[in-house]
């Protein structure tokens, strides 16, 4: 009995370890993995900053542009990385792996989908006008919060205010406003066509999985803000204010892995837009596997460039 025990426990890992060691595909590339054009510098004149004595302000030039500073997986294999093309370990945990995928379609309608998700830093313009340094790095993981919704609580208690019918029927002039490139910042708890940003895990009430893991990235996004890894730099041109509920108008993403589609979008912004062709199942986009997914998120920044 022990050798049976023991038997199944070295399969298991091998199975394991060979399913997410098998994977493979291109890493970022900063070149074309980088909408530039996207990036969309404005001057917009003159600017003045509260500065310590004995100076009491200064004077400098206002810009605003937007940087593209995070890559973001949204995985069903834990430790897989669309962002370095590689797995980056495995796991023996049943629960770190994700659920929902194309192979089985005719076997997922109606469920929900579960992600792992990984950030990546992009410091790559930092340097351009605002020098910022709040450049996050996250693995969930390693983040009980992120697994189970009922611990994820502890950082959004808000989240029951909104698990009614009646906020989540609202969220429907979000997605309207959201797919014409409006999103509604009054309404946090929205993600635009991807449903409630509640809870802030990997488990997305939709059984369409671009969609879901459009809304995996976004909360992760959101999650970042909350924990204060994140400060918004669009809210102040004189410094960085942090926003534990998001400013979500200050942020937007585009799809890489499994296929580069463009532009970049509005979080939450429906999965018809960029999807066709790109999670072909048992292929993906051709520059990964299906059901893995690296996004390049861009954020608004408004600086006055005498005080960075």
């Amino acid at each position: 009995m022990k050798r049976k025990t023991l038997l199944i426990a070295c399969l298991l890992t091998v199975t394991v370890n060979t399913n997410s060691w098998s994977k493979g595909g291109a890493p970022f590339n900063p070149l074309t993995d980088i909408h530039y054009h996207e990036i969309q510098l404005t001057f917009l004149g003159l600017c003045i900053c509260p500065v310590p004595p004995p100076l009491s302000t200064v004077i400098g030039i206002l810009w605003t542009y937007w940087e593209p500073f995070l890559a973001v997986d949204t995985v069903t294999t834990p430790f897989y990385s669309p962002f370095l093309g590689m797995p980056t370990g495995g796991s023996l945990i049943d629960e770190l792996g994700g659920k929902n995928a194309t192979a089985d379609s005719v076997n997922i309608a109606n469920e929900s989908t579960y992600a792992q998700a990984h950030a990546y830093p992009l410091p790559i313009l930092n340097w351009l006008l605002c020098n910022r340094w709040d450049y996050p790095f996250w693995l969930t993981e390693f983040d009980p919060q992120w697994q189970f919704d009922e611990l994820s609580m502890f950082i959004h208690p808000e989240a029951v205010l909104y698990a009614n019918p009646v906020m989540q029927m609202a969220c429907m002039a979000d997605a309207t406003s959201t797919n014409v490139g409006f999103p509604i910042d009054a309404m946090p708890w929205c993600i635009g066509s991807g449903g409630s940003s509640y809870p802030m895990t990997g488990h997305v009430d939709n059984d369409n999985i671009v969609q879901a893991n459009n809304t995996a990235a976004a909360r992760l996004i959101y999650k970042l803000n909350r924990i204060l890894l994140i400060c918004d730099h669009a809210l102040n041109p004189c410094g960085c204010l942090p926003t534990p509920v998001w400013v979500k108008s200050n942020y937007k993403m585009h799809v890489v892995r499994p296929g580069v589609r463009g532009p970049a979008w509005p979080m939450g912004v429906n999965a018809a837009y960029y999807n066709a062709g790109l999670n072909a199942p048992f292929v993906g986009g051709g520059l990964g596997p299906n059901d893995e997914f690296l996004w390049t998120v861009y954020r608004r920044q408004f600086c006055c460039t005498c005080c960075d």
